[in-house]
């Protein structure tokens, strides 16, 4: 294939492969588990008469000032510190309303940057009121009476999403799927988990949460999600906990084969549709899935052992048992 494209996604990335970069710098590139692409390392020495790439000071959405920030893993990115900035806000509302969040159909991040720029949204909880416009909204090109009642059915069925979905679709930081299923678990309801944010529980107590993960769920603003819960998702909910994650069943229990397991994916899968369902199928089986590899990792799933990637070189130097998909199967579903 042909690779045209590499991300260079943050500061620190840049500063620690490109050093300074330049118009013109060569890179070599590769592709990590067998399809991102990724830049490996540059030219760095600095021709006389380069033309240096200067880190911009000013947002080009919004034209406010812009700050390196460093995350708890000191990753240092570049971000804009309006925080009403279009930029973010279309960001954070394709994140609400797509498959890690409450998976509305039709809200794609093209629609929803429509739907900005009529005026009709300027914050996650303007989707729970977009039926106010659906004359007007009908009348516009591209829509029509049937898409825009499918969307707005969508929107009013995503009120019952579960819980951990919730938690995912709020976009805090470091707080992905994989965790939000397991604050789900732990949290019986918004209602405790957001006592438990006041009252400054430690989550680092939990197994898996480390004190990053514990303070950005300290320093998230959940004024908006608070709003969205007790206004538009409350009233749909006959059980605060939402969740079938611990729904009682007459049926006696299979046996978890992945019990207490945890299990990491990576590289390119052949018989799963995507990673979101091959981790769904090892957490029916008890198991946990994690993004990276460490001393606590049970299975790392690779179609390709021979593969470079950081995780199968981790898995092999911790004699980790590295499975393909149909080991995998075979040994658990």
């Amino acid at each position: 294939s042909t690779v045209e494209r590499a991300s260079m996604h943050n500061i620190s990335i840049m500063t620690k492969l490109l050093q300074i970069p330049y118009v013109g710098q060569e890179i070599e590139v590769y592709k990590a588990n067998m399809i991102i692409p990724q830049i490996l390392k540059a030219k760095t020495t600095l021709p006389e008469t380069a033309q240096l790439l200067i880190t911009p000071e000013i947002c080009p959405i919004c034209g406010e000032k812009l700050e390196i920030v460093q995350s708890g893993d000191n990753t240092q990115f570049l971000m804009c510190v309006n925080a009403s900035c279009e930029g973010k806000l279309i960001n954070r509302l394709d994140h609400f309303c797509g498959k890690k969040g409450l998976d509305i159909k039709g809200l794609s991040k093209a629609t929803l940057e429509k739907l900005m720029d009529w005026g009709w949204v300027y914050s996650l909880k303007d989707i729970f009121t977009l039926h106010e416009h659906k004359a007007e909204w009908v009348k516009k090109s591209g829509f029509g009476e049937k898409s825009v009642s499918n969307i707005l059915n969508a929107i009013e069925n995503s009120k019952n999403v579960t819980f951990d979905k919730f938690i995912s679709s709020l976009g805090i930081p470091l707080i992905g799927t994989t965790v939000a299923k397991e604050l789900a678990k732990k949290e019986y309801s918004w209602v405790q988990i957001r006592e438990d944010i006041e009252g400054n529980f430690d989550f680092t107590q939990w197994n898996g949460f480390g004190e990053a993960m514990s303070n950005a769920l300290k320093q998230f603003d959940y004024t908006e999600a608070d709003d969205i819960f007790f206004t538009y998702l409350q009233p749909t909910m006959t059980n605060p906990y939402w969740v079938d994650i611990h729904a009682a069943s007459s049926e006696p229990k299979e046996e978890l084969p992945l019990a207490g397991k945890t299990v990491v994916i990576t590289g390119k899968l052949t018989k799963f549709k995507n990673r979101a369902e091959l981790s769904a199928a090892i957490e029916k089986k008890g198991g946990k899935v994690a993004g990276s590899v460490s001393g606590n990792t049970d299975y790392l799933i690779n179609n390709d052992n021979t593969s470079g990637s950081a995780k199968n070189v981790s898995a092999q130097k911790l004699g980790i048992p590295i499975l393909t998909e149909e080991e995998f199967v075979e040994k658990f579903l």
